[in-house]
């Protein structure tokens, strides 16, 4: 899908060629005036790599904007080694385009049989006549095109609905997991991140022809710190959702778009999700104002490690998610805890309720998250008590931690609020997740 048509530099660059090419391009041009019909092109050329670039179904960062896009059909000639014409084909779109030059043996050559015709933003069309201004209409987005063009979507475009949260992904930089960007257009940045807020600046840019992100976040504490960056980053965007993920050694950091949905839900009803709405705060911020539960149990696991303070004491609703990230960071960080429990305490098993939580995946959502006190206790009220969910009578765990040795968990038979040890006994303590929206 074609990101941006620039509108007037397709329109004059046949005019300013001489002034702007080099002499070789203009020796190039003329030529192509000569034999405007018969110049073969290889897909590994210059014009070959730019033009599947264009047509290419895979896009990344730089190559989603393109200045032209081909207006249909039209023909090529196909030409052997020798550059004997071999063959021609009607080309009717760009996947048949991407198709036909994937496919081409590297050897053989082929030529467009021009004019041929390209449309402009504003949906004029304009002639493209020989190898050379086509050339020319393909690389004429400049980086400040491609700069003016991301900061337009990371910015919001004046949408203020939409903010950039860190998720939990395997394999991924989850120390700022749950913090939550909001880009204003001016070039302004909030970062929220455990009931902190920082304010700052953003911008893209090119370094060294790398497309890169810079971050820097006001004032000297650690999360100030560790987000005054510039680095390369791969911006992604679907009809679905946006990411872009930074370059972070190892472990790349992610970010991706979150934006309030159009439509209204009630409680008790579906979530987008698959889940069942048990509760509405009544207004979207921080990236959220629904809450939905899976529909299944995940079964009977530990809460963690017991007899240590993992500080995720957060009761209240809207809180969960940072403290089953905080919780999957702990044991994420002891060595082989899943494979070695021990190295925590003799008596763990390995299993985390929270790192169930968060790497759970339904529906292809993968934000799911154990819920805090206040949370479950919706839960039950919104959904147990209405017969809603298929809830036993249970009780289940919160990722509310009461102090080094218990945990908040509540009892689904009574609605009672209780404290449990981290180690319960087998089979007594069940798990559901929750995530927001």
């Amino acid at each position: 899908m074609k990101a941006i048509r620039l509108l007037g530099k397709v329109i004059f660059f046949v005019l300013i060629a001489q002034i702007q090419s080099s002499c070789s391009d203009i020796d190039d041009l003329i030529a192509d005036k000569i034999e405007a019909n018969i110049d073969p092109f290889k897909k590994d050329s210059e014009l070959g790599i730019l033009i599947k670039n264009l047509v290419s179904t895979t896009k990344n960062s730089t190559n989603e904007i393109v200045c032209v896009d081909f207006v249909y059909p039209f023909k090529i000639l196909i030409y052997n080694a020798n550059l004997d014409v071999i063959g021609e084909r009607i080309l009717v779109g760009d996947n048949d385009f991407s198709t036909f030059l994937e496919g081409l043996n590297p050897a053989q050559s082929i030529s467009i049989s021009y004019p041929i015709s390209t449309t402009l933003q504003n949906g004029t069309i304009f002639t493209v006549n020989n190898n050379t201004e086509l050339k020319i209409s393909l690389k004429s987005c400049t980086n400040e095109d491609i700069i003016n063009y991301y900061s337009g979507l990371f910015g919001g475009n004046g949408q203020s609905k939409c903010v950039w949260r860190v998720p939990f992904l395997e394999n991924f930089n989850n120390k700022y997991a749950t913090g939550i960007f909001d880009a204003n257009t001016d070039g302004t940045i909030t970062f929220i991140y455990d009931n902190q807020t920082y304010v700052g600046v953003w911008a893209f840019l090119f370094v060294n022809n790398e497309f890169q992100m810079s971050i820097n976040l006001a004032g000297t504490s650690q999360v100030a710190q560790d987000w005054n960056i510039s680095r390369k980053i791969i911006y992604s965007a679907n009809q679905n959702n946006a990411t872009i993920e930074i370059e972070n050694g190892s472990t790349d950091i992610m970010l991706e778009q979150i934006c309030e949905k159009s439509t209204s839900f009630q409680v008790g009803s579906i979530g987008p999700a698959g889940g069942l709405v048990f509760y509405d705060k009544g207004f979207y911020s921080d990236g959220w104002r629904y809450l939905e539960s899976s529909t299944i149990d995940l079964g009977f696991v530990e809460w963690g490690c017991a007899n240590t303070s993992i500080q995720s004491t957060f009761d209240l609703i809207g809180k969960g998610f940072y403290n089953s990230v905080k919780t999957a960071n702990f044991h994420d960080n002891l060595v082989n805890y899943y494979s070695n429990p021990a190295v925590c305490n003799a008596a763990n098993n390995g299993t985390v309720a929270a790192k169930t939580a968060v790497t759970y995946t339904v529906n292809n959502y993968k934000d799911w998250y154990l819920p805090s006190e206040k949370e479950l206790e919706k839960m039950y009220v919104n959904l147990k008590l209405q017969n809603i969910g298929n809830f036993s009578n249970n009780k289940y765990w919160s990722s509310t931690e009461n102090n080094a040795n218990t945990v908040k968990v509540i009892d689904f038979s009574s609605g009672a609020v209780l404290a449990s040890g981290k180690i319960p006994f087998p089979n007594n303590i069940n798990l559901r997740v929750i995530r927001n929206f």
